[in-house]
């Protein structure tokens, strides 16, 4: 059996071309951002959607969609395979009868870092790297030091200044070197490890820079196509800090489609705070290159306040332009109402997962999402990162009562009548 179909590196910007086995970041040649490519004709007539049926329902399921060549060097904790929940709340709160929750909330450390960083790590693993680096605002930095410290790897993370002390904490518990980064831009940060790249060599895990952490996240439009009888929705609405989610997604929905597992492909919308939305003000004005836009300090999302996308971020609004999808901001105020509105689902959500739900709801409100539209909004990390919002979303009862059967009986029979 084949364990893998990749076939090589090519360039987005000069389309040079590099074998696997080179522990490549960018383009050696010109710095341009590296991309994976596969034998897809090849797959095609080996491969059928019912072959996965039978094996383990986490992201490893669809391993032959991935660089890694043997599946002995592949480090896992049960990623992926995350359940599609139909909403029994907000759905009905818009009026749309087919939307979904895929609930990353679940995954190992909490967030769908998980999927990007157990690929990305059996990838170095195979290629021989011992030590790597990334920076985060805390969710990538926890992921990267657990699967790093299960692999040996030595790993060191840079955590952002604005990051909180309980996401700075799991970093810290799973062994990880730390630092505090500070900036003025997010373009300060990217302009720092590129130069790094070329000038050290330093084998690096930072979203794009890194080509094999977004592949990871192919597997999103794997298992959601799957749980809806190779279906893909109308509408797949991803957070965006970096944008690696919503592009490995629109990737894995295309290979599927050219596969013929697929007969159409879902609008996608990238999501991003009001108060520091780069993407979105890129779309609005009809660019395909990104500015430094906004203040990250302004927004309670703190996994998506990028300001400065990686390279202008322009996969992510390919991803956006080329499915027909669109691009939304939403405020502090929409995103902790969205935390509640998850909330009546069973969904405990951090508030940049909770910003697909906003977006969404400002789409339908705009008519850009229509009532029978097959509609998944992802949910990238568990609210449990963020305590302080989900304080803030719901006040603490003020109810008390000294235990006696008379004084509970009281109770119940207010709260019920």
């Amino acid at each position: 059996m084949t364990w893998s179909y990749a076939t090589h590196y090519s360039c987005d910007n000069c389309m040079e071309h590099y074998e696997l086995i080179q522990p490549l970041n960018t383009c050696p040649i010109c710095g341009g951002l590296l991309e994976i490519q596969y034998d897809l004709d090849r797959m095609k007539l080996e491969l059928h959607p019912k072959l996965f049926d039978s094996r383990e329902p986490s992201m490893w399921r669809w391993h032959e969609f991935y660089p890694l060549q043997n599946g002995t060097n592949m480090v896992s904790m049960g990623e992926g395979g995350t359940p599609l929940l139909p909403s029994v709340y907000a759905g009905r709160m818009l009026g749309l009868s087919n939307l979904y929750f895929k609930n990353d909330a679940m995954m190992p450390t909490g967030s769908f870092k998980d999927r990007g960083f157990s690929l990305a790590v059996s990838f170095a693993k195979e290629m021989g790297i011992t030590r790597g680096l990334t920076y985060s605002s805390g969710n990538a930095g926890a992921s990267f030091a657990a699967y790093a410290r299960r692999a040996g790897l030595d790993a060191t993370v840079l955590v952002e200044y604005l990051a909180n002390p309980i996401k700075k904490g799991i970093i810290g518990l799973y062994g990880a070197r730390t630092a505090t980064l500070h900036f003025e831009s997010m373009t300060d940060i990217t302009a720092m490890l590129e130069q790094a790249v070329k000038e050290l060599g330093l084998y690096q895990f930072v979203n794009f820079i890194n080509p094999a952490r977004h592949e990871a996240m192919k597997s999103y439009a794997y298992e959601i196509s799957q749980a809806l009888g190779w279906k893909a929705p109308d509408v797949m609405i991803h957070p965006v800090g970096t944008g690696g989610g919503i592009w490995g997604a629109w990737k894995g929905f295309c290979e599927l489609n050219q596969l013929g597992w697929i007969e159409s492909l879902p609008r996608m919308v990238a999501v991003q705070p009001k108060a520091t939305g780069p993407i979105v003000q890129a779309f609005n004005q009809g660019a395909r290159h990104a500015e430094k836009h906004g203040d990250s300090t302004q927004t309670i999302a703190q996994s998506i306040a990028a300001d400065a996308p990686i390279q202008g971020g322009r996969r992510v609004l390919n991803a956006v332009y080329d499915s027909g999808g669109f691009a939304e901001a939403v405020t502090n105020e929409e995103i902790i109402e969205a935390v509640q509105w998850l909330g009546n689902e069973g969904i405990c959500a951090e508030p940049a997962s909770a910003a697909s739900l906003a977006a969404l709801k400002r789409a339908v409100s705009a008519g850009t999402v229509q009532p029978d539209d097959c509609v998944v909004c992802v949910i990238t990390g568990s609210g449990l990162k963020q305590p302080s919002i989900i304080q803030q979303a719901v006040a603490e009862s003020q109810l008390e009562l000294t235990a006696s059967f008379d004084n509970l009986n009281k109770l119940l029979t207010a709260l019920w009548k």
